[in-house]
């Protein structure tokens, strides 16, 4: 099976690896406290201020991925929701909405982005950590901010997430700084991980062969080091809004796994 068969093969969703540096820290993590229970704690806003500044974000949440982040807003969102074609499918929203739902880096191309200012913003940065080190403005009118180390290190099976907002969610203020409940495995592991990771090794060291790929296969490279773009219609099957959208992880996970014998 050629490279082109194997893409067209494979499913829609975006599931990508991690490395073996990556891969070793959770093999070998040990969680210290098994009975004592805290308040969350991170670095998480330092190891991505190379690329947004997630100071003015006075209030944080663990999360169990992105998508939980997501749960708790949507489920106590009032406002209607407008989610441009082709992003995450699991935000339910509609062409216009008193508030925009984003992802940037964009889950429609991989790209990064304008986030708009002319409505409040729920803003989705579940790329970041996939791409160069470039700065991303992120404007007043965005509310909360959601990531995760899924997309960008390949960790989805351990759902390690984060989610800011400006306004306190009384929700989750009691749930996790009174009743202290969330994840301590996969936040502490998640701490470990960026302590040892810098946000750009990813895309240091799978760059060069998403461009080669990109190149061999007529491929528009995405800044998610994951992710590739056409118009050719034999990708139709991954049309997101104007594009085709096609993941290059299995790919790259066989031309990385071959350079490291």
């Amino acid at each position: 099976m050629d490279k082109k068969e194997t893409l067209l093969n494979q499913s829609l969703a975006v599931r990508t690896f991690p490395l073996k540096e990556v891969k070793d820290i959770c093999d070998t993590f040990v969680l210290d406290h098994h009975y004592e229970v805290n308040k969350p704690k991170t670095k998480i806003v330092e190891w991505l201020s190379p690329i947004v500044d997630l100071s003015p974000f006075k209030h944080f949440y663990p999360a169990n991925g992105v998508t939980e982040g997501l749960n708790y807003w949507m489920m106590q969102e009032q406002r209607s929701i407008q989610v441009k074609e082709g992003e995450y499918a699991w935000v339910e929203g509609q062409a216009t909405g008193d508030i925009h739902y984003v992802s940037c880096p964009s889950s429609v191309d991989g790209n990064f982005c304008n986030i708009p200012t002319d409505k409040p913003v729920m803003l989705d940065l579940a790329y970041i950590g996939s791409t160069k080190t470039q700065k991303l403005q992120i404007p007043d009118n965005v509310e909360k901010v959601f990531f995760s180390l899924s997309k960008s290190l390949g960790l989805r099976n351990y759902r390690i997430g984060y989610y800011w907002s400006r306004r306190a969610d009384p929700m989750l203020e009691k749930l996790i700084y009174s009743a202290k409940y969330y994840n301590y495995h996969s936040f502490a592991l998640g701490e470990k991980i960026i302590d040892k990771i810098s946000i750009d090794f990813v895309h240091n060291n799978l760059g060069p062969i998403q461009q080669e790929l990109c190149k061999e296969l007529g491929l528009t490279a995405s800044d998610s080091v994951w992710l590739a773009n056409t118009t050719d219609p034999a990708y139709n099957k991954f049309k997101r809004g104007d594009t085709n959208r096609v993941c290059l992880s299995g790919l790259i996970e066989e031309a990385y796994n071959d350079r490291s014998i």
